[in-house]
């Protein structure tokens, strides 16, 4: 994955550690909110946790202090997949950290309390080594602006879904590095309806972020619902939201302003547009005002009254602003002190432009001397900027009459260009040098009061911090209800299901395929229970929609919990903790990991990692070993995930001796994507639809045809085909002449097996022996 981009990533800086036990602690530090939050967790041996959280918080860097050198590799190979750069700290780095110390310095509660209001936080000894870490490296306290400013808490790993790099990638869910923000190749370009910076860095957090809670999830789709029954007050909110800069980073910069930082301070530009987009939030608040539908509590609840809670708290500033920034200048982005805010400033300013009335004066007096003739509306002496200040300018063709003047008024020529001539005289220069007198007082008093200002506005950072947060979440949830109600495709609100027992869903749609394809989409339906059918195997010919299928519904349930309307008829939706993925064969030889490991270690980390409210989308598991191997492994992970995770899972496979277990296993269902053969000419049609049973066979030879194979090719692979089917002794007995005795013994015994459940249980158990055999082979 590339490195996350830079418009919209977080400015979180976070420390990974370990313990014993695989207990490992993580500290993130958010620079722009000064907020700390730590938390803990229990690692597996593929690290999937803590790539679950790389991911969710986009860190700009991350320091690390494994004691397992082995779990230190692990976490490079992960940084460097999520696009996260990685440093390792030595404990001797750490020698001058003192944690409780340093916190007390940090923390704005310190000085009430000390660290009395942290109880919870200091249990989470893990949690707080990986503070230490986090202070050491990234020097936290050499820093003025986080002296008693920052807040500490715990990080909510619960409330977020769990997602790893593999369910990102099948999902699309980020662009790739050529790929625009709003490019619809990717879920996050297709939903960027922002209007915003700010609300484009807010709707990339939720995608990487979706929640597990069905009460905030209800409350987005409220939202986004209401926006939708009232377009003219969608409008509105779209036009004034134009308006918002972005506020989180200049709320850092006012912050900086009050202190000694050496960062970025702001400006009095700065001041204008937090004062323009209070404006605006006026003009979203008279327009939310005038909504009067089913949902009015709760948008009054989550943006309305916040929004103007916010309003309130900056009155004074607009006050500010109005009284010391001179707003018709600004409006010719022109920024500077109001002459009327200050009487010494408006004295020091009638100075200096009673010096640049004396020197039209001198101007005229030239004119008048040298008797010019100029163009209508033109001047034939005018006055010029220039190195030694105001100066007088002529044009080439006048010239000689400046150069070779005799009269009483001397004139110094200071440059001759091609076009013009730059010459001064004595009172001009007298006036320049009172004229930069002038100046200096005013900006020097204007300096003076610019920093009072900004001193004065640097104290409402909280309050743009938190306004921030109001119009990045409307600007999200605005978005939503607009590709909701302009998509290709129908959108509409899920019903959750909190009990996580039902999942249905009728005319399941992938909305990225739809906008970016000109052909018509079939869409199909998705019934499951969790007692009577959780698992569904589906099989079917190549290019037939089974992996669409399946990550259809996968986007469909990520939708759901960032809060927006999803692209289908109905739906009936659990809460789900993770989506978890094992489609594609994605080849990592360079880190000598082979197209089969790849898929073991993907597969191993679900089966690792799923719960019971987890939702596994499996596609084309086991093709990178040999038939038998991969329908081993193919059968046993569809099992376990059946009987002991029964979690909600769509299993895609060629393998079609796997809808046997439908048979043997509760809980699982056959379901087949559809196609036709014309019996005359043996063309395949691709239905697209799904059906219930299993598939009666795999159509490889077809799309083998399809793709252009000669006849005589395609027409071996049929013959062949089905001599493996009928279980000839096709391919055995070469294997044996190459293989020797040492080969029919496992063979022989694997072969032996009465059923399908006693091959599989024979062929785990002789793995080994039968992988020794392959590579030999």
């Amino acid at each position: 994955m590339a490195p996350f981009d830079s418009e919209v990533q977080s400015s979180a800086l976070c420390a990974i550690v370990s313990g014993a036990d695989h207990l490992f602690g993580l500290a993130v530090f958010h620079e722009d909110r000064r907020a700390l939050r730590i938390c803990e967790y229990h690692e597996d041996s593929h690290a999937s946790r803590t790539e679950a959280l790389l991911l969710q918080l986009q860190p700009k860097s991350c320091c690390v202090q494994l004691s397992d050198p082995e779990d230190a590799k692990k976490l490079r190979r992960v940084a460097e997949s999520c696009g996260v750069s990685l440093t390792e700290v030595k404990p001797a780095d750490l020698k001058q950290v003192d944690v409780e110390q340093d916190l007390l310095k940090l923390l704005e509660d310190a000085a009430e309390c000390g660290l009395g209001r942290h109880l919870e936080e200091q249990r989470r000894k893990q949690g707080m080594r990986a503070v230490a870490v986090l202070l050491g490296h990234h020097a936290l306290l050499s820093e003025p602006a986080n002296f008693g400013a920052c807040t500490l808490g715990l990080y909510p790993l619960t409330s977020f879904m769990y997602l790893d790099k593999a369910a990102f990638s099948a999902l699309n869910v980020l662009p790739r590095p050529e790929e625009s923000l709003r490019s619809s190749t990717s879920l996050l370009g297709f939903l960027n309806r922002c209007r915003s910076t700010l609300g484009t860095r807010r709707l990339r957090q939720w995608l990487t972020q979706p929640l597990t809670s069905p009460e905030d999830i209800a409350r987005r789709h409220d939202v986004v619902e209401a926006l939708c029954s009232a377009e003219e007050l969608l409008r509105q909110l779209e036009g004034q939201l134009r308006h918002v800069p972005d506020v989180e980073k200049m709320a850092a910069r006012f912050h900086c302003t009050g202190t000694t930082s050496k960062a970025a301070k702001a400006s009095i530009e700065d001041m204008v547009m937090i004062y323009q987009c209070v404006l605006s939030a006026e003009s979203m608040l008279t327009s939310l005002g005038t909504y009067e539908g089913v949902h009015r509590e709760v948008l009054s609840s989550s943006i309305t009254e916040p929004l103007r809670a916010c309003i309130v708290d900056f009155q004074n500033y607009r006050a500010l602003v109005e009284s010391t920034i001179d707003l018709k200048q600004a409006q010719q982005r022109n920024y500077c002190i109001s002459m009327n805010f200050d009487p010494s400033l408006q004295q020091l300013a009638a100075q200096r432009d009673q010096v640049r009335r004396q020197m039209e004066v001198v101007r005229e007096a030239v004119d008048n001397t040298l008797g010019l003739t100029a163009a209508a509306n033109h001047q034939a002496v005018s006055l010029t900027e220039c190195p030694e200040g105001q100066a007088l300018r002529v044009t080439k063709k006048h010239q000689q009459a400046v150069t070779n003047h005799k009269g009483n008024q001397r004139f110094k020529v200071l440059a001759i260009k091609k076009m013009e001539c730059i010459f001064t005289t004595p009172e001009l220069e007298r006036l320049n040098k009172q004229l930069q007198g002038a100046i200096a007082e005013y900006e020097r008093a204007s300096e003076q009061l610019v920093k009072k200002a900004m001193s004065v506005a640097s104290t409402y950072s909280p309050v743009m911090d938190r306004i921030g947060d109001v119009l990045g979440d409307l600007d999200v949830l605005a978005a939503f209800a607009r590709v909701a109600a302009t998509a290709p495709c129908t959108f509409v609100r899920a019903r959750v299901e909190p009990t996580c027992k039902t999942f249905a869903i009728r005319g399941a749609t992938h909305v990225l395929v739809v906008a970016n394809s000109e052909k018509g989409f079939v869409a199909n339906n998705l019934s499951m229970d969790k007692d009577s059918s959780r698992l569904h195997l589906i099989t079917g010919p190549n290019m037939g929609g089974k992996s669409t299928y399946i990550r259809s519904v996968a986007l469909i349930a990520l939708l759901n919990q960032i809060g927006s309307f999803v692209p289908c008829e109905s739906a009936v939706l659990p809460v789900f903790d993770a989506i978890m993925c094992r489609v594609g064969a994605s080849d990592m030889q360079l880190r000598g990991i082979s197209t089969f490991m790849a898929e073991m270690l993907e597969a191993a980390c679900i089966l690792n990692t799923a719960t019971e409210r987890s939702l596994v989308i499996v596609d084309e598991l086991g093709r990178g070993t040999s038939t038998s191997d991969g329908f081993g492994i193919a059968w046993a992970i569809a099992r376990h995930l059946a009987e002991e995770k029964r979690c909600f899972s769509l299993f895609a496979t060629h393998f079609h001796e796997l809808a046997a277990l439908e048979d043997a296993v509760p809980g699982v269902r056959n379901r087949h994507a559809t196609a036709a053969v014309d019996a005359a000419s043996g063309q395949l049609t691709f239905l697209y639809s799904l059906a219930d049973g299993a598939a009666d066979q795999s159509y490889g030879a077809h799309v083998a045809e399809l793709a252009g194979f000669p006849t005589n090719v395609v027409e071996a692979a049929r013959h062949r085909a089905e001599e493996f089917e009928a279980g000839s002794g096709f391919g055995r007995a070469a294997k044996r002449q190459r293989t020797g005795e040492a080969a029919s013994e496992p063979l022989a015994y694997v072969l032996a097996a009465r059923d399908e459940e006693e091959f599989v249980a024979r062929s785990l158990e002789r793995r080994d022996q039968l992988q020794a055999l392959v590579r030999c082979n």
